[in-house]
């Protein structure tokens, strides 16, 4: 095969324009996918078992912290058996 037709510089300007415009092309196409993938990425982090279980843990946390003790003795089962 002759490849003097590939430092022709009659076809030189032609083929710089078509590797260009293909790398345009291709990353026109392949950036927008290559975000969706790394958002996706971030939201698998937070569903991994141990993402999971801190969060039940913190969920834990504020439920037992979230009510208090006086609270809890003010409301005893007498106070609802006695008729007003």
């Amino acid at each position: 095969m002759d490849f003097s037709l590939l430092f022709d510089p009659e076809y030189l300007p032609i083929i710089v324009a078509t590797l260009v415009g293909f790398g345009l092309l291709a990353a026109l196409l392949l950036v927008p996918v290559y975000r969706f993938l790394e958002r996706e990425r971030k939201v698998a982090k937070k569903w991994t078992p141990e993402a999971l279980a801190e969060r039940m843990q913190e969920r834990q946390r504020t439920a037992t912290n979230g009510t208090s003790d006086e609270a809890d003795a003010k409301t005893t089962p007498d106070d609802a058996e006695t008729p007003s």
